[in-house]
């Protein structure tokens, strides 16, 4: 069963961390903004403070968020971090090879008005839903168009995850429109029926793209 991966960084606070404060530590070796963006940081992330007390993501006791430089951490513990406390983070990357990339074609000129471009494909598995993007396969040049997609699992929305398609972002070919972080409602079973609904339509003129949906497998069900 794949495991996930710890990547961990020590500093020493140069100044006290109050309750809801932050700080920034810098990305461990070997790694980057790329490997815990996109739904890729796992649930085990957690602070040591001078090797002796654990603060953990799943227990809310921090945050972790991921800069272009450098991660923020929140500190949720209640109380303050001294000046001069040894800090390890150990931060959580979900392994890469356990998921599953549904590819959708969508040819943009045919959203005409709001409601389902896609409806209730099968993905027949245990999982969750953590990241898709759209990829222009043929590039918008009509301006002044846009149109929102979101996931739907059943009848329910999946939290977050917007794409917001606009003229100006749908262009060169090749262009990747990431879609906003999901934040809730990702849960597959293998009765799942998924759908991407479309919002805000104003019509485009031309158009065409995918959108890749990752998906990880619940390794609880991997056999």
């Amino acid at each position: 069963m794949p495991a996930n991966r710890m990547a961990v960084v020590t500093t020493v606070l140069a100044s006290a961390v109050a309750n809801a404060a932050t700080v920034d530590v810098p990305y461990p070796t070997g790694t980057t903004q790329d490997t815990f963006n996109a739904g890729l940081a796992g649930p085990g992330s957690y602070v040591m403070l001078n090797d002796n007390e654990k603060l953990t993501v799943a227990a809310a006791q921090i945050s972790l968020s991921f800069g272009a430089s450098a991660i923020t951490i929140t500190n949720n513990s209640t109380y303050t971090w001294a000046a001069g406390t040894k800090l390890s983070l150990g931060a959580d990357q979900q392994d890469g090879n356990d998921i599953v990339l549904l590819q959708v074609p969508i040819d943009l000129a045919s959203i005409t008005a709001n409601g389902d471009v896609m409806t209730e494909i099968r993905p027949g598995l245990y999982g969750s839903i953590e990241y898709w993007e759209f990829v222009v396969t043929k590039p918008v040049t009509t301006a002044a168009k846009a149109a929102t997609l979101n996931l739907e699992i059943g009848t329910t929305n999946v939290g977050g995850g917007l794409i917001a398609l606009t003229s100006a972002n749908a262009t060169p070919l090749g262009k990747v429109v990431a879609g906003a972080a999901i934040t809730g409602a990702n849960v597959l079973t293998p009765d799942s029926k998924l759908s991407i609904e479309a919002a805000g339509v104003t019509a485009f003129a031309e158009g065409q793209g995918f959108v890749n949906i990752r998906i990880r497998k619940n390794s609880a069900f991997n056999y």
